[in-house]
Parts: C-alpha cells; structure tokens; sequence
C-alpha cells in the first residue's frame, strides 16, 4: 500500500491517478500546476511519463504502460503493483482541487522559504530584510475561504472494459447503442459467462487454495438507466441457448412422463395383486411382479425436467429445487432487485441466505421440505447478477447489517456507475454484428465445452500469472494493518483475492473454453481492475450505512437547499427552518441546527459575530451565518 510522506504527496497521488485513470483530465491539471510542484520521485516520473504518451497521442492505461515502460522507470514508479494502486487515489472532479491545494502549498513553501532568507539577512541588511518578507506576505494568497469538505464521494472511475476482453467489447457496443454507462452491460456480461461455466471449474494459485469461478456482481442505477435492455443483450445468447434446449428436452420429458406414469400404475396394480392374492403361491407370483415393476421405476431414474439456465425474480427456496434439477447449478440475473429483497424476507419476515452463501462457495446444503424428501445438493452453484436502485440499498436498514455480519455484501462485486442522462445522444450507432456474433459465438463454445461438461475441473496460473497475483496478495495483505485503509470494507477487502481469481479464471475460458491455465497477461489485467473494485465497494458501503446517512443526510438537503435559494446576505437558523420544514429527518429546530453545524465543519458556512445587543432588555440577537461562494456557483 503507498502510504503518502506528508501533505504535498498526498495531492500530487490525487491528481496523477485521476490522470491515469482519466487521461481526459490532463490539459486541465496540467494548466493548474508547473512541472516543477510534483517533486516526489513516484509521481513526477510518472506524471512526466503521463504528460509525453499524451502530447504524443500514445495510449496511457495501464496494460500499456507496464508493458511499454522501461523497467528502470517502472521500478522508479515502485513496480507493476504500485503502478496499479497510485490509480487508486483518483478523486475524479476534485482533482481540481487538489490541483489548487498543491499549488498553494508549494506557494506557502515558498513563502516561507522567502521568510527564512529574509531573517538570515535581518542582521546584514535590516531594511532590505524586511523589505523582502513583506513582499512574501503579500504574494501569498490570502483567499478568505479554504476549500469546502465534500458531503458526497467523488465520482466513481470509470470502468477499463479493455481489461475484460471479448466480453468488455460486447459492453462497449451495447453501451455506445443504449447510452448507458458501460459497467451496466460489462457486469452482465460477466455474470453470463459465469452461468455459462456453471459451476463446472475452479481456479487454484496454490496447493489448498480452490476458487469456485462463479461471480455475484450488483450494479447500483437509478430508474430508467436501461437496465433492463442492458441485461437482455447481453445475456441474450444464453437465452436462446436455454430456449433451444427446452425445445429439444419437450419430447423427451413427455416420454419420461407417460413412462412413469404408465410404471407407477403398473406398480398400483401390481400391490393390488400381492394384496388380493388367495394363496401363498399366487402371492409369491404377485410380489415377483411388484419388484419387477419397481425395478422398472427405478430404473427411469430421476424425473427428467426442461433444462433451465436463468431465472429471474426467484425464492432462494424455489432457487434450491431448481439447482436440485439442473446439475446443481442456476443463474439468477435480472435488472431489478427482487431477488434481494426475497432473501432477505420479504415473504417470510426473515432472512435466508444460506443458499446463497454457500452456492458462492460451492459449500453442502441440505433443505428439509414439508413436502417431498429432503434435498442434498453437494456442490450448489450459483451465479448472481442484481441491478438494483440507490434507495433500496438506502433503506435496507438493519437487514444491512444482517448482510454484512453474515458475509453476503463481502461476497459481491459492485458498481455504482455515473449516470448519462443529460448528455445522452439520439442518434447512435448499432451493434455491430460482428461484435454481436462474436460474442454469443464466445458464449455458446463455454456452454458446449465447459457447462455440458459432468466433472467440475480445477484451473491453475502459469508462472507469470502466479507472480502477478503474488505480489498482489502481498501488498494486499498488508494494507489491512493499514488504519483506516480498508476498514469500512474489512469483510469485501478480505475476499477480494479470491474474486480476481475468479475474474480472470472466466475470462481465460471465455477467449478459450478449453484452456486450464490463465495466463500472467491476463491476472495483470484483472489486477488493474483493483482501484475501481474498492472504490465502487466503499460506494455502496456509504449507500448501505444508515448511521452515516442519518449524520450526512440532513446536511445535504440543507446544502442543497441553499443553492436553491441562492442567499445574497446572512442567514439564520429560522429561515432554514421555515425553508426544510416537512422534510422527514427535519422535526425540530434542533435538527436544523445539528445540520448547519456539520456543514460548518465542513467548511460550508461560517457563522457571523454574535451582535451586541441594544439595551439592556430586549430578546438577544440571533446568530447568523454566510455560506461558501461555491454555494452560489451552479451546480457541475
């Protein structure tokens, strides 16, 4: 983990990172700061090496650049790990920000530096001295406001679809058409590669370590984001795939069917005969046919079913009984958050996730049913794609903690992407089809080679794979003594190891199903997607946490209120009581002001001198206060 030296690093990480991750942002940062402001040997190499690619018009992810960069420079940087966790301190929009606040520092630096000279002269030359730390004083900015503490997290990165492939591809075109955000389609085509696996192959790094490659993803949108036509593109080649095969199953479940019936009623007579038999011998013939007619039954064997890949909004119940009947696996993918609400009781006003724990993991589980024997599934396999609304994860309440305490939330992949809407194009271009063939041609060689087949088969890293994740875990590993680091996502952060394994293991067997072995190209690629994983993990963290929206909550509206009303002078507490009055965190004037104060901690207003008061007698003054300019600024 890179643990910044002092202030000025922390500012120079923020911006280079929002750079690397977002080479759109350079002219802006670059007119903001002087080459000579980063000076920590990280981040002026790498911002050096930034600023040439880009003038040049020379690519600057990540893949490119571990693979283009000397190595002297890239061990410069603190390696290919370092390389992937400087994008980490990306603060999108604020990068701005942190660009103003380093160059005030270095111009405080400066200042100082200037003071020092002139005392070293004092004795010299006392006139010239003071002559001098006055003209310091005076360049140095004395702004009245320092910048405000945001109430919300900085936009989130945006998604690398280059990194997944053949499937990020896919995403791409889908996005481009729909206008959508491009994590949308991307997680929902990883979940159908992970059904198209089913449960069929795990990864390994080393001895005793196995990785069920099997993914839980849950994107976060708002409504009407298209999440819905999203999902239908890309999971649409296993539709039509599972369509096919029902077809295909519907004669041959109608002959199961008839012969059973036909041997249950032959097994009704035969019990019929051993019961009216008159005699020994007669019965002995009887009970010879009964078992003979058994045999028969059991010989059909289990009752043959259509064949079903997907289902939608489901029971973790009903969930159970479907993997009962399809090799013990099942993909749940949908554009709503049904199934979320199912497990957590929605019908039974109480939590079950002991399916969906365990199917991860690939754990035993047992359901004893009123109805029916038991079912043993051995090897449960689950693949789980949810999009769900901000608001429902706002008001899961205490069911957040449920899921939390019990691993289920450490168990996903998030994304919580930035909206389009407002800048969304009408005319846009289709899938290509051969993007389009080329995708569900990927797919259908994964369901041929790998779901069809009957052994679960355990994958491996080659050499440079093994290198890669290595240095990875290492560093990881670490962060977690780190305080603060990973704390808010302490039960994610511990799994996410295994997540990449999974990542990569589904997107070696996409570009080739027959292959056991992924390769160091590709676990580097899935490496770089760490920066975006976490962050969007501690996104969906904040939206989950109650205790936070309850402090937070009542700040933003109040913020957001001001800039409605666009104050021109000061303000008190009673006019943003009268102006919040109704709103449901808002019940006394208590907690307006509880509101005003946490935004004065976080520097979005200032309250005025109390008055004197006129007189002795007479009610005292109300305190008043002005808000930040960037109050009156409009909204970005």
């Amino acid at each position: 983990m890179i643990t910044p030296e002092d202030e000025s690093e922390a500012y120079e990480l923020a911006v280079v990172g929002t750079v690397l991750l977002s080479r759109e942002r350079f002219e802006g940062l670059a007119a903001r700061i002087e080459p000579d402001m980063i000076r920590h040997k990280r981040t002026k190499v790498l911002w050096d090496v930034l600023a040439e690619r880009i003038s040049k018009g020379e690519p600057t992810d990540y893949r490119t650049l571990q693979a283009a960069l000397p190595k002297s420079v890239l061990d410069s940087i603190g390696g290919p790990v370092a390389l992937s966790q400087i994008g980490e301190f990306a603060v999108g929009d604020d990068a701005s920000m942190h660009a103003e606040k380093l160059r005030e520092l270095r111009a405080q630096q400066q200042t100082a530096a200037e003071i020092r000279h002139g005392l070293s002269q004092l004795a010299d030359d006392p006139e010239a001295a003071r002559a001098a730390i006055r003209e310091a004083v005076d360049r140095q900015d004395s702004s009245e406001w320092d910048e405000p503490v945001r109430l919300t997290p900085p936009p989130p990165p945006a998604l690398d679809v280059k990194l997944l492939g053949g499937i990020g591809e896919m995403a791409q075109a889908v996005a481009d058409s729909l206008q959508v955000p491009v994590d949308i389609p991307a997680w929902f085509g990883m979940a159908a590669a992970s059904a198209a696996i089913g449960g069929r192959r795990t990864v390994s790094p080393k001895p005793d370590w196995s990785e069920p490659v099997t993914l839980y993803c849950m994107t976060v949108a708002a409504p009407g984001e298209k999440k819905s036509p999203s999902r239908a593109a890309m999971v649409a080649p296993i539709a039509e795939e599972e369509q096919r095969r029902m077809a295909e199953d519907r004669f041959a479940v109608a002959r199961d069917q008839q012969d059973r019936r036909i041997a249950e009623a032959c097994l009704t007579a035969a019990e019929a005969k051993v019961v009216k038999a008159s005699n020994a011998v007669t019965r002995t013939k009887a009970r010879e046919d009964l078992a003979a007619v058994r045999s028969e039954l059991e010989d059909l064997g289990e009752p043959k079913v259509p064949t079903q890949m997907l289902a939608d909004d489901t029971t973790p119940e009903a969930a159970a009984g479907v993997m009962g009947e399809q090799g013990e696996r099942l993909a749940v993918i949908s554009a709503e958050g049904g199934f979320l609400g199912n497990i957590g009781g929605r019908y039974s006003n109480q939590p079950n996730l002991e399916i969906v724990l365990k199917a991860w993991s690939h754990e035993p589980h047992t359901v004893n049913r009123k109805n029916g024997p038991p079912l043993f599934l051995t090897r449960p396999s689950l693949t789980l794609a949810l999009a769900v609304q901000p608001g429902m994860l706002a008001g899961l309440g205490d069911m957040a903690e449920v899921f939390e305490s019990r691993g289920f939330t450490g168990r996903f992949i998030f994304s919580v992407p930035l909206s389009m809407v407002g800048q969304r194009t009408y005319d846009t271009v289709p899938i290509p089809g051969d993007v389009r063939r080329r995708y569900a041609d990927g797919l259908a060689r994964m369901i041929r080679a790998v779901w069809d087949d009957s052994e679960v088969r355990e994958m491996t890293l080659d050499e440079d794979a093994q290198a890669v994740f290595k240095a990875f875990w290492v560093d990881w590993e670490r962060r977690h003594l780190v305080p603060g680091d990973l704390t808010s996502v302490e039960g994610w952060s511990k799994k996410l190891p295994g997540q990449l394994l999974r990542l990569a293991a589904i997107m070696t067997l996409f570009d080739a199903p027959d292959c056991m072995t992924v390769s160091g190209e590709t676990m580097t690629n899935t490496v770089a997607l760490v920066p975006y994983l976490l962050t969007h993990a501690r996104l969906v963290v904040d939206l989950m946490s109650a205790e936070k929206e309850s402090r937070l909550g009542p700040a933003r509206a109040v913020l957001d209120w001001l800039r409605k009303k666009h104050p021109e002078g000061p303000l008190k507490v009673s006019d943003v009581n009268s102006g919040v009055h109704g709103q449901s965190w808002c019940q006394e004037t208590g907690d307006v002001q509880n509101a005003l104060d946490m935004l004065e901690r976080h520097g979005w207003i200032r309250w005025l001198p109390a008055p004197e008061r006129q007189g002795r007698t007479g009610r005292k003054p109300a305190p008043r206060f002005v808000v930040h300019p960037k109050v009156l600024e409009p909204p970005q």
